[in-house]
């Protein structure tokens, strides 16, 4: 039975079965909130709290549309109506909301409770659901304060002091004028021996009563603060082991990372360590000073940044760590297998360069060596390899932008239990989803260490400002001030330092945190200015080389500027690969500089640094490393048709093999990523923003010649990914949409391409009439506009069609016609081997429907046999031991169509595609109730069905229903 979950103490959303689902519009939202609290309602009630001033019928015709949205939305029989006048969510449904739970009776339902009843929701003209809402939302504070409190006193009679903690700032977050509450808070800092906390506790307490209020803390909270002053005991500055002074205030942090590297060091085992905190707070710093001063040459740092905005752009973290991989190979005479090389290079180009010929016969060997090998593997491969001789730490900053594809390969990384490599990662606070899969990533508990860096209280910010500055050049005031300012976040505070050293005093200082970076700023010359606004382009670190080419100074100019920025603290430099590069020292800085040119100058600069990077283009594989950097600069530079184009080449080198059976239009040399899938809710990321680029777009650049080509490709792409999974009414849509832009241009490939889609469709949905009516469109279009290599591909598709119609002898005879068209072109490709398997394929079913079982797996190995080629391994091949399968399975020969059904298993897994995936599950649930393994034939009918359901083929469903019923009854008898 299908799952909704639902969140209501926040910003409401709904799942169900794990998707995110919206409804259409706010008072159909607001029913289905109604609902979801309530279990039930009577129609009058909704329309008197959504309609109440709307003419009864009115209401009643809006209460039905509300209620038609809200059942296409999460299913027809997710609401009943037992009667006329009542609605009630269906109870055989699995129902879960945050606010169930937290209505229970129970120990740490409080927690459910994270902001307000429906945060944020309103509806306009419903002032009874309003009313209906904000008494709600009253009576759901009220009982959440009521439990912090009785919680809050439970912990206090068994004395758990972090359970005191957790309820306490839990209830301040409520209601911040709590001084009870932020006794009970300090109090358990001083149990704890944590002073500066408590400290830390009463200054935010004086600070909020005397602001908002204009009153002093009570005087049992005042004796409380003398109290942890009297109990606390001087501080004592610790020093790295090699005698220097670590960083200020993270003494305990350093320890810990100490401790943590060096246990690393004696294990061979895998392990990350997770640095959080907010932006600004020292992450990065920690991580470069604790490097540098703490681990030997002996030891091989890879590092590399994760970007906002290339968080939805595949593996690219990982480029620059396997350039240094590469180098590192390259230097230390590493020597790896050619196929590993050569699986690596398809995602990652530089490794090309380590081939040991550039030759064609070369990479043929390694196709052919390599056929079962993957990406994965080759990498896991060559780490160890790597490590024999040395440790790896591999440094990512700012993970929580991490694309999934650069995750799965850290996830698949960690899982080698005899890999010695050590991750030192940083992540930003209020990324806890990226957290938990880090920490799910990780098979013991030992291999995962976070370290959370925090603010400094108002006497270390005071103590770090004395100490750098001088207590001369500061008063107390003036460090209230700062601190009031900065609230301790050491970015900040490092500003307001560099500030008063260089002014020598506060007078001449501004003591507001926005205007402090401009101080920072101030007395630079013009053209240095200019420069850095130039740099800011670049969310990335950048070559000196592309900077001294983009500005209008010369060489020795830009060298000279760049050298007194470094020297300023605003730039460093960075060396990697035999190349200079530079980068902010932090991204605060970047964006303030960023954000203060002007709109038409930033694009105006963006538009420039995008036409050179695209002059540098090599018409290689690796400009795919360039084309995210040329999306950026574009987009942001207002030039659309550009981003649109580069986007879109990005998209074809990931998107266009994967989501079609039988590729009609692919050659080899396209084809550098097969070993990255992109799953659908990824790709559907990239279609968004593609329609918003698109969106963007005057309407004369949609009329241009190289725009509609591109619309076409986005349109066929979306189209087809569409159909292949089932959402027939959009997918339709798309294409049809492409089928008339395409006549309308006279590009006629694409046109061809969309018929053929639909055929797809037909193909899917049990349909022959709409199959061959758009096959012969294509077919009379291909004649007639001389595009003869695209008869083979829809003489086939006659030949599929005849077969679904039953006249088995007809479509054999087609489907020999199109083998033989395809054996007498002079030019033999990729997709030629895979449409004759196709064609045998069919062949081998039609023998099959006979109960020519012989004449079937003839056929089925001669599919299997020409997909299996060096330079041929398509994913189709699950479908062909698919038909091997059953075609053993009815001759009784129960063993080799379990082997033969595992395979096609393990390759629908593997390339993530659905037609006949129902098929093979069935009939392994058929084999595994016959062996009497009830739990697994369970789980493979499950499985079917949910296959099946998604493609909505009605050959697969018919199948469906009589195999499950099948499995019952064999599964029954043996109970």
């Amino acid at each position: 039975m299908p799952t909704i979950k639902a969140v209501l103490l926040k910003t409401p959303s709904v799942l169900l079965d794990g998707e995110s689902v919206r409804l259409p519009y706010r008072k159909a939202e607001a029913a289905f909130y109604y609902l979801l609290v309530n279990g039930k309602a009577s129609r009058s009630e909704l329309m008197h709290l959504l309609w109440g001033d709307f003419p009864e019928e009115t209401a009643r015709k809006n209460l039905r549309n509300a209620l038609y949205k809200i059942r296409k939305t999460i299913g027809e029989e997710g609401i009943l109506t037992p009667n006329q006048k009542e609605l009630l969510l269906n109870p055989q449904w699995r129902w879960s909301t945050d606010l169930q739970h937290f209505l229970l009776e129970k120990k740490d339902t409080w927690k459910q409770y994270q902001q307000e009843f429906l945060q944020g929701f309103s509806v306009k003209d419903a002032e009874d659901f309003e009313g209906w809402m904000l008494k709600k939302r009253q009576e759901y504070e009220e009982l959440y304060l009521r439990k912090l409190h009785h919680e809050i006193k439970k912990a206090e009679e068994i004395g758990d002091v972090d359970e005191i903690l957790e309820l306490g700032k839990a209830l301040i977050r409520k209601d911040e004028f709590d001084e009870e509450a932020r006794r009970k808070v300090m109090e358990a800092y001083l149990q704890k021996r944590q002073f500066h906390k408590a400290v830390q506790v009463y200054e935010e307490t004086v600070q909020v009563l005397k602001e908002e209020l204009g009153i002093q803390p009570e005087a049992r909270t005042k004796a409380l603060y003398e109290k942890v002053l009297s109990q606390r005991q001087p501080e004592v500055l610790s020093e790295s082991r090699k005698g220097k002074a670590v960083i200020f205030g993270r003494e305990k942090e350093w320890q810990q990372l100490q401790r943590e590297v060096s246990t690393f060091f004696r294990k061979t085992s895998p392990k990350i360590i997770m640095i959080c905190g907010e932006a600004g707070i020292g992450k990065t710093l920690l991580v470069q000073k604790f490097l540098e001063s703490e681990i030997s040459p002996e030891v091989e740092v890879l590092e590399s940044n994760c970007y906002q905005q290339e968080e939805n752009f595949l593996l690219k973290p990982w480029q620059p760590v396997f350039s240094q991989l590469a180098t590192l190979l390259e230097m230390n005479e590493i020597h790896l297998p050619e196929t590993w090389i050569y699986q690596i290079s398809r995602q990652f180009p530089i490794f090309e360069s380590l081939l040991a010929s550039g030759t064609e016969k070369l990479q043929e060997r390694a196709l052919e060596e390599g056929q079962g090998l993957n990406l994965i593997e080759a990498v896991v491969g060559m780490l160890k390899k790597v490590t024999i001789n040395k440790k790896l730490i591999f440094v990512f900053e700012d993970l929580h932008w991490m694309d999934s594809v650069s995750l799965q390969l850290l996830q698949r990384i960690l899982q080698e239990k005899t890999l010695s490599v050590l991750f030192l990662i940083t992540i930003r606070d209020g990324y806890e989803n990226r957290k938990a899969s880090l920490t799910a990533m990780t098979r013991h508990k030992s291999s995962l260490v976070e370290i959370n860096l925090r603010r400094f209280s108002f006497e270390e910010t005071l103590k770090w400002l004395e100490g750098e500055a001088g207590k001369e050049k500061l008063d107390k005031n003036d460090g209230k001030k700062i601190y009031n300012e900065t609230r301790g976040n050491p970015f900040f505070v490092a500003e307001y330092i560099n500030a008063l050293q260089t002014c020598g005093s506060t007078k001449k200082l501004s003591v507001k945190a926005q205007n402090i970076l401009q101080s920072r700023l101030q007395e630079m010359a013009e053209e240095t200015r200019k420069l850095l606004e130039l740099i800011s382009l670049f969310f990335h670190r950048v070559p000196v080389s592309r900077v001294a080419g983009i500005s209008s100074a010369d060489d020795m100019e830009v060298a000279e500027m760049l050298e007194q920025l470094i020297e300023r603290g605003i730039l460093r430099e960075v060396i990697e690969e035999n190349k200079t590069s530079i980068e902010f020292v932090h991204q605060k800085f970047r964006d303030y500089v960023y954000e203060q040119q002007s709109l038409s100058k930033r694009r105006l600069l963006h538009q420039r640094v995008g036409i050179q990077l695209e002059e540098q283009l090599r018409e290689n594989t690796s400009d795919v490393l360039r084309y995210t950097d040329l999306i950026h600069h574009f987009k942001q530079g207002g030039d659309y048709p550009r981003a649109l184009k580069y986007i879109m080449k990005y998209l074809n080198g990931y998107l266009d093999y994967y989501h079609e059976l039988f590729p009609s239009a692919i050659h080899l040399r396209n084809l550098p990523r097969q070993s990255v899938f992109l799953s659908r809710e990824e790709t559907m990321v990239y279609f968004d923003e593609v329609e918003a680029i698109m969106e963007k777009m005057d309407p004369e650049d949609l009329q241009d010649e190289e725009v509609r080509f591109w619309h076409l490709s986005f349109l066929h792409l979306k189209g087809r990914l569409l159909i292949r999974e089932g959402d027939y009414e959009v997918g339709l849509e798309t294409t049809k949409e492409m089928i008339q832009l395409a006549l309308e241009a006279e590009n006629w490939d694409y046109a061809m391409n969309g018929y053929q889609q639909i055929v797809n469709y037909g193909i899917q949905t049990q349909q022959p009439d709409i199959m061959i009516q758009h096959i012969d469109q294509a077919m009379e279009m291909a004649e007639n506009k001389c595009y003869p290599d695209r008869m083979p591909i829809f003489l086939r598709l006659k030949g599929l069609y005849l077969m679904m119609s039953h006249d088995f002898d007809e479509a054999e005879l087609v489907l020999d016609e199109a083998i033989k068209a395809v054996s007498g072109m002079e030019t033999k490709h990729r997709q030629h081997v895979v449409h004759v398997s196709a064609c045998r394929y069919y062949k081998g079913e039609i023998h099959r429907n006979r109960q020519e079982y012989e004449q079937a797996l003839e056929e089925y190995r001669k599919a299997v046999d020409g997909c299996s080629q060096k330079d041929v391994r398509h994913h189709s091949i699950a479908v062909f031991y698919t038909g091997m399968g059953l075609a053993c399975y009815q001759m009784g020969k129960v063993e080799k169509a379990e082997e033969y059904l595992v395979q096609a298993l393990d390759y629908f897994r593997e390339y993530e595609i659905f037609w006949r995936r129902s098929i093979a599950n069935l009939y392994m649930a058929l084999i595994e109730a016959e062996k009497r393994n009830t739990d697994t034939a369970k789980k493979h009918i499950d499985d079917a069905q949910a296959y099946a359901r998604m493609i909505k083929n009605p050959y697969e469903l018919s199948v469906l229903k009589r195999i499950k019923k099948e499995v019952q009854m064999k599964t029954s008898s043996f109970h």
